[in-house]
């Protein structure tokens, strides 16, 4: 960026400095002309007067030395003064020029927003050091009072104090974000609601107060699916001592988990919210914890394996009913090992909160891939059943039959 100014500067100072070296042919002008006029002035008077030849040769002779030692005298000393004073005249100008230029980019130009682009960047790849975050800190915040309108900006600075311990000054960024946003961006209202909420917990020393469960309340309200809304929900509920809420929202948060590590926490806060609630005499009922699965024996026909070669691939698929095309359950098989049983479950989700668990009716395939890829084209074999239930209970038999045309 500095030496796109600086080619931009370029110009301007040969502008400047062409006076120094190409100077008006009118000043030279100016000055000769003076002097032939005051030497055609004295000529005039020597001739005027009553002097013998050899006087008037004389004083011609004398006068014509002083008129080309004039001349001469004049251009020198014009000259030298003339390129001195344009050249301090130009290096001024242009020094004044680039100053002004730099103090007006930074005051108005991206450099602030560039930097700061130039450092979230690196913290994407690598940890910044202390001085990197405050000087992040610092343009962020510049860029946020610059250009109140965007609110990206703010954001980002919310996040960053609200990452370095500072929860307080991320509450309070949070809490502007949140009033200058419309009603109707309710995804970015939900999101802002959720880091306010988490924010005010921090800087209280986690202390939940209603005030702190309310907001979070309307974020869910907006955002239902909000996964860490809903852990925030059932925390500042659970910590409230609601502890029915609390499991009710962890319950849909779990639904939405994968088996795993998350899980487990998770699990281990919905059974310690089912022991308060039974210390005060209250049932629970927790049969939903159960992990969702579903056995399958996978075979193929006579017809398809006669089509079949030792490369092609054997996919089984488990896909929610009503919801998206993608697989809440996958297992890859080879052709020479079918018949074989299989179990899907959540631990073969594709990706959070897109399992088993979330859908109470799938429909399962089995298909015999020519091409290796799991989404049909003609030539391949499979088979379907729809609907099933995610928990069901019984072996499934699926037999691969049926020619994709």
């Amino acid at each position: 960026m500095i030496w796109a100014v600086l080619l931009l500067l370029l110009p301007l100072l040969a502008f400047l400095i062409k006076p120094v070296f190409f100077r008006s042919s009118h000043e030279e002008t100016s000055h000769s002309e003076e002097n032939l006029r005051l030497y055609q002035e004295r000529c005039t008077e020597l001739q005027q007067a009553e002097l013998d030849d050899d006087t008037l040769t004389s004083l011609h002779r004398e006068l014509d030395r002083e008129f080309l030692a004039s001349a001469a005298e004049e251009e020198t000393s014009v000259g030298d003064a003339g390129d001195k004073s344009r050249w301090l005249l130009s290096l001024s100008l242009f020094v004044a020029a680039s100053a002004a230029t730099f103090l007006l980019y930074r005051e108005w130009g991206a450099g602030n927003e560039l930097r700061a682009t130039e450092l979230l960047s690196k913290s994407a790849s690598a940890e910044l050091s202390i001085p990197e975050r405050s000087e992040l800190l610092e343009r962020l915040t510049l860029a946020a009072d610059n250009q109140p309108e965007q609110v990206e900006w703010r954001y980002l600075q919310a996040r960053l104090l609200n990452a370095d311990g500072e929860f307080a000054r991320a509450a309070e960024v949070f809490a502007d974000i949140l009033v200058g946003l419309p009603e109707e961006a309710t995804a970015d209202r939900a999101t802002t609601m959720t880091m306010l909420a988490q924010a005010r917990f921090f800087a209280a020393d986690q202390q939940v107060d209603d005030g702190h469960y309310e907001l979070i309340q309307q974020a869910l309200a907006l955002m239902p699916d909000n996964r860490q809304a809903m852990g925030l929900a059932g925390i500042f509920a659970f910590e409230l001592g609601q502890y029915r809420a609390a499991i009710g929202h962890w319950r849909d948060l779990w639904a939405g988990l994968p088996a795993g590590q998350e899980a487990a926490y998770l699990e281990q806060g919905i059974q310690r919210a089912a022991a308060r609630l039974q210390e005060q005499n209250e049932t629970v009922d927790l049969s939903w914890m159960q992990r969702a699965q579903i056995k399958v024996l996978v075979d193929i026909s006579a017809d398809a394996r006669a089509a079949a070669t030792a490369d092609d691939a054997i996919f089984v698929l488990a896909k929610a009913v009503d919801g998206p095309p993608m697989p809440l359950a996958a297992q890859k098989l080879a052709l020479a090992d079918l018949p074989q049983v299989i179990t899907l479950s959540d631990a073969q989700a594709m990706m959070a909160g897109m399992n088993l668990s979330a859908y109470e009716q799938v429909t399962l395939v089995a298909r015999l891939s020519k091409s290796g890829q799991p989404v049909a084209q003609p030539g391949d074999w499979q088979i379907e059943k729809t609907p099933v239930s995610h928990k069901e209970p019984e072996l499934i038999k699926l037999v691969i039959s049926q020619l994709v045309e």
